[in-house]
């Protein structure tokens, strides 16, 4: 409009009539009630050009600022798709990188594509006024599932996911929708079937099974405590996703039950008497994550020692008048190592 107003204008010339301007906040704000009116319309809202008024102008404008240097800085972009599903018995792993890659793709809902296969197909009036930590959240939430915008999305969706289950046991479930590349029914059908009931059993028995043989004797190459702390922690992130609550005092007792270095004996006798570790995981995993790493540190300390006991004496040979003054590989207290020499 302003574009074929000002062409008109200038080819008119003098003989155009009064003084027709367009202030830069004026079609500022006129880009984003068209903005925020297509936005109405994908969320099923009253579409009334009276709501456009104080607040909700520095919203609409802010927003539509937002998605122009998204637009802009996506432009480019080229987010890495998850691996191919060849296995349902990873569909946990798989899933999160699903949503971690889909949702950083916008279509023609100009919303994060996560909208096609949210779990509730209409939002109730409660939704339009919920809390959401961005109004991205929002957008997946409430965007209607109908309309252009859903039929172009919703066949992106399908091309994508297909690509990625194609050649896994994960087909045979989506194959119906093929014909009509229903993404939204496709996913959830899926979804259902690795995660119904006979699924969710099955990881819950997986997860308990991991905590049971998770065995840690002492600091190795190919396996550290922080990787016997990581088959624990992944375990129980497994059961809190499956809604299965596992008390505090469970989860270190198995982790204790776990450890059999002599070396920490005395720090589970400890943690066995102290409530505040006792009942709390990560608590207990971090003082003995600790304890570990300094332990290390000062045996890598002492075999250092040891090794420049060893060049000495090799340096000196014969020549050593007094043997009791060598030092050895043992502890020292704070006064007799500030006696040593260099």
């Amino acid at each position: 409009m302003i574009k074929n107003v000002q062409e008109t204008r200038r080819e008119l010339g003098g003989d155009a009539e009064g003084n027709v301007t367009f202030p830069f906040l004026a079609i500022k704000r006129l880009k984003a009630m068209r903005f925020w009116a297509t936005e109405l319309v994908r969320t099923g809202r009253q579409l009334n050009a009276g709501l456009f008024h104080g607040g909700e102008i520095t919203l609409a404008v802010n927003r539509y600022s937002t998605d122009a240097m998204r637009s802009e800085m996506e432009k480019d972009e080229d987010p890495d798709k998850p691996g191919e599903l060849s296995d349902l018995a990873k569909w946990e792993v798989f899933w999160e990188r699903w949503c971690t890659y889909i949702s950083r793709l916008r279509g023609a809902a100009k919303s994060p594509l996560t909208y096609i296969f949210r779990d509730k197909a209409v939002p109730d009036p409660d939704d339009f006024a919920a809390y959401y930590e961005s109004h991205d959240d929002y957008l997946v939430a409430v965007t209607v599932l109908g309309g252009a915008w859903y039929d172009l999305d919703n066949r992106r969706v399908y091309d994508e996911f297909k690509i990625l289950v194609l050649k896994g046991p994960g087909w045979t479930f989506i194959k119906s929708f093929d014909k009509h590349k229903d993404g939204r029914n496709a996913i959830l059908t899926l979804k259902r079937q690795c995660e119904g009931t006979s699924a969710i059993q099955t990881r819950k028995a997986s997860a308990y099974a991991k905590i049971a043989v998770a065995k840690y004797s002492g600091q190795k190459r190919n396996f550290t405590f922080d990787q016997y702390v990581q088959i624990h922690q992944s375990a129980y992130n497994t059961l809190a996703d499956l809604d299965e609550a596992v008390p505090e005092t469970k989860k270190v007792t198995d982790f204790l039950a776990g450890i059999g270095d002599p070396k920490l004996s005395n720090a589970k006798d400890l943690i066995l008497g102290d409530p505040n570790k006792l009942q709390n995981f990560e608590a207990c995993q971090q003082y003995l994550k600790t304890l570990v790493y300094n332990k290390a540190t000062q045996d890598k300390h002492e075999r250092n020692i040891s090794g420049l006991t060893n060049n000495h004496n090799k340096l000196k040979g014969k020549r050593r008048k007094n043997p009791k003054e060598d030092i050895s590989t043992r502890s020292y207290s704070k006064e007799e190592w500030a006696k040593l020499s260099e």
